[in-house]
């Protein structure tokens, strides 16, 4: 019997979830690729479900994301979704209250640094800004004062 190989059901996909992970916890693929000992592509391979893995590797892996092997295998954003009138996370599957720390403590760590990483292009583009004009300024009167002259 052919399995179909674009059928979820005959394909565990963990790949995406590492990918997940590792965003969540802002770690740079090329980061976890030294922390594993491999070469980026094949932590690319890993998460694009190109190479299956072994157990080993989803161990070593668990560690190098600071996650267990049980938050690998579930999508953190199927999973987990906040409650707009409690702000608990809500397990879907179970329908319980659930409150996972440290999926919620990494994804506000990540928004932090984006945001902190956004404030920085800001001030940037603000300074970029005020230079120009002080020069469109010094331009502008310059030839203010050649006119004047004529």
């Amino acid at each position: 019997m052919k399995r179909n190989r674009n059928s979820s059901a005959s394909k565990f996909r963990i790949g995406n979830n590492i990918r997940k992970w590792r965003n969540i916890k802002d770690i740079k693929q090329k980061d976890l690729a030294v922390a594993l000992q491999i070469s980026e592509a094949a932590v690319s391979n890993i998460e694009n479900d190109v190479t299956n893995i072994t157990i080993v590797q989803l161990e070593e892996i668990s560690i190098a994301l600071n996650v267990s092997i049980e938050q690998l295998l579930s999508d953190p954003q199927e999973k987990f979704r906040i409650s707009p009138s409690t702000g608990y996370t809500i397990n879907e599957k179970e329908n319980q209250y659930i409150l996972d720390k440290e999926l919620l403590n990494a994804i506000i760590t990540s928004m932090e640094k984006k945001d902190q990483q956004l404030q920085a292009i800001m001030q940037d583009f603000l300074h970029t800004m005020a230079t120009l004009l002080q020069q469109e300024k010094l331009i502008f009167n310059s030839s203010e004062h050649v006119n004047s002259r004529a």
